[in-house]
């Protein structure tokens, strides 16, 4: 394993390991890894890109739950 990939799966528990409601802070680095991997030209795992979408929905939701009414 590279040191990308070895980052890359800290960085996956430790969303993981987060408390839900919360996970969705982590999508600026999560987006940062994924583009150093492409980049790199490491193929990113699908379970990485699926949190990745989940966490972009999280995202956008969390700013709907902060929009005054």
């Amino acid at each position: 394993m590279t040191t990308l990939t070895d980052d890359m799966h800290r960085l996956h528990s430790r969303i993981l390991d987060t408390e839900e409601d919360r996970r969705y802070l982590f999508r600026p680095r999560l987006t940062e890894m994924i583009d150093r991997m492409e980049d790199a030209g490491e193929r990113v795992p699908a379970r990485i890109r699926d949190l990745h979408e989940e966490l972009t929905a999280e995202a956008i939701e969390a700013q709907f739950d902060n929009m005054p009414v």
